[in-house]
């Protein structure tokens, strides 16, 4: 679906919101988390890039369309595009990028990408890391990051190239990228895959189901073969005690680590304490 920029010739004028004599270094950032976020129908005097970081969302157009919009896309509204924003999920963090039009066409030319159409795009590695960085920062109240902020809309005029998502980002794909993320985030934290299924608006078995297709095991078992593999990092690498390793990967007790690696690996904690160091997970 394309989002259009003109609005119906009798549809009343939605509001503006001003942004462009903000941007001293021609783009700034907003960064939420606010619950149950929506807007009304409104436009920019400036183009704007909505990158979700979780959640889900319905983005309305001028024409009364709409689509469904979460974490792994992200949006482009040109300057005065007519647009409305509704989270279908309780909780939700994004940020919007706002840009001046001249600088956007630069990245745009830049990125060698020609009059690009307006719509949702599938996002990449480095678009999310970046959009992360940035909340963080924006929730740590440091100042903001321009550097950061001119290289998210130089990846986001790069993907301008490709062609516009259709799909619903909820797919399985990227569900289960999602749910690895999470686990990898902390490994000490429990698997709560009511909560994610819940928060992506699949059931439990679906997320089930796709992360098995993806990473050929259940998502307990991923969960507990990085804790293992993050247990034998700890172990060759620091000089930290079993128990202390097990309750770092979530586990309640050093007993229990040492189960798991014998059965494993067959290999008790000391035998691989005293293969050395092991590097590569920090």
């Amino acid at each position: 679906m394309h989002l259009n920029t003109p609005t119906p010739a009798l549809a009343p004028m939605p509001r503006q919101s001003l942004f462009v004599e903000r941007l001293s270094h021609h783009a700034t950032m907003v960064a939420n988390a606010r619950e149950r976020y929506a807007t009304d129908t409104h436009v920019h005097d400036c183009d704007m890039l909505f990158v979700p970081l979780a959640g889900r969302f319905s983005v309305g157009d001028a024409q009364g369309g709409a689509q469904t919009l979460g974490p792994g896309h992200f949006l482009w509204f040109a300057a005065g595009s007519a647009h409305s924003t509704t989270t279908l999920t309780a909780g939700q963090t994004h940020i919007a990028v706002y840009v001046d039009p001249a600088l956007w066409a630069t990245a745009l030319q830049a990125q060698g990408v020609s009059a690009p159409s307006q719509g949702m795009r599938a996002g990449s590695t480095a678009l999310r890391a970046l959009s992360q960085r940035m909340f963080e920062s924006a929730k740590a109240g440091t100042a903001e990051n321009y550097a950061l902020c001119g290289a998210l809309v130089m990846e986001a005029a790069r993907l301008s190239g490709q062609p516009l998502s259709d799909g619903d980002p909820a797919s399985a794909l990227l569900v289960a990228e999602l749910l690895a993320e999470t686990i990898e985030a902390d490994l000490s934290r429990p698997l709560m895959l009511e909560a994610f299924a819940q928060q992506h608006r699949v059931s439990r078995r679906q997320v089930e189901r796709v992360f098995r297709a993806k990473y050929g095991v259940s998502p307990l078992a991923y969960l507990q073969r990085r804790r293992l593999e993050r247990a034998e990092f700890l172990l060759r690498n620091t000089r930290d005690s079993v128990l202390s390793i097990a309750l770092q990967v979530g586990w309640e007790s050093g007993s229990y680590l040492s189960r798991m690696l014998e059965k494993t690996w067959a290999k008790t904690a000391t035998q691989i304490r005293a293969s050395g160091p092991l590097q590569g997970m920090d």
